[in-house]
């Protein structure tokens, strides 16, 4: 029994939940900077909402990529599924029974938050599609080459967004810049998370960017983004405080970037070291904004 409940809690992935709680964060932060009212059901509505919507894309991508994940022996922290799936683990049945329970709770939020903001709601009907549309059959977008930035763009901007629609808040110039920066800087995250994947991703099928364009130029790529990201908060320049936080990840941004292309051009860089390096330079970027917003 215990192994069971210790099987899903793997399945669920409990540390990516910290990063919608962060994000979702930011665009309460967001619309309190602008003079909003933060009512606390409606704060909490949005977050189950959002949590909903992210465990539904979390087990429909375990029960659709089942088989990819299967073949991987590259498995690190952060990419390759979460492995519990199949021989000594949970059946591909369990993760269908955890999606289809996602898929009522996230209706179900969506729903009730139509009550109080019909626009956030809408917000939260389309972030439902795209996970569905990511993994599931036929758009499959994580095999299209398409996946990860439409994985981007849900994750880095409509759940920042999601906050402060809820709110009443508008998204101005500055916001939609700093968010566009989170949103390349996620897009490098999942092609560092693709690199490992990458040969088990083409032995099934799934075409991936990575597949598609290969390590070295997804390597190259990975630094474009992160370099456009910089680039963008660079633009907003001193008169945008929240941005000037952000720049507390540029250390590890160029580590990041260095060490992919280390990896990339065949040395012995750390899978393991690659992806939690892509995953700490979103959270701290996306904690840091969160912090500017808070004190500004």
């Amino acid at each position: 029994m215990l192994r069971s409940v210790w099987a899903l809690v793997r399945l669920t992935r409990p540390v990516f939940l910290l990063g919608g709680l962060t994000l979702y964060g930011l665009g309460t932060a967001m619309a309190a900077s602008q003079g909003a009212s933060i009512r606390l059901d409606r704060l909490a509505l949005g977050q189950v909402m959002v949590t909903a919507i992210q465990l539904f894309a979390q087990y429909t991508n375990e029960y659709f990529d089942a088989e990819g994940d299967a073949l991987n022996t590259r498995r690190t922290w952060f990419s390759g599924g979460s492995g519990v799936l199949g021989a000594g683990g949970l059946a591909r049945a369990a993760a269908g029974r955890a999606m289809r329970i996602a898929a009522v709770c996230g209706a179900a939020a969506i729903v009730a938050t139509a009550t109080q903001s019909p626009a956030t709601a809408a917000l939260g009907a389309l972030c439902m599609f795209g996970a569905w549309a990511y993994s599931a059959p036929p758009l499959s977008l994580m095999g299209s080459g398409l996946g990860e930035l439409s994985a981007s763009l849900i994750v880095a901007f409509l759940t920042p967004l999601t906050a402060l629609s809820l709110h009443g808040g508008r998204l101005d110039s500055g916001m939609a810049a700093a968010l566009a920066s989170l949103v390349l800087l996620h897009w490098a995250m999942l092609l560092a998370f693709s690199l490992p994947d990458q040969f088990s991703d083409a032995a099934v099928g799934k075409r991936t960017l990575v597949v598609r364009i290969g390590a070295t130029r997804a390597a190259g790529a990975h630094a474009v983004l992160i370099g456009a990201a910089l680039a963008l908060l660079a633009a907003l320049g001193l008169t945008w405080p929240p941005a000037l936080y952000v720049w507390v990840a540029f250390p590890v941004a160029v580590w990041q970037a260095g060490i992919v292309i280390w990896r990339a051009r065949g040395h012995d860089a750390g899978a393991h070291a690659m992806t939690t390096g892509a995953v700490g330079l979103f959270v701290l970027a996306s904690a840091a904004l969160l912090l500017g917003f808070v004190l500004a």
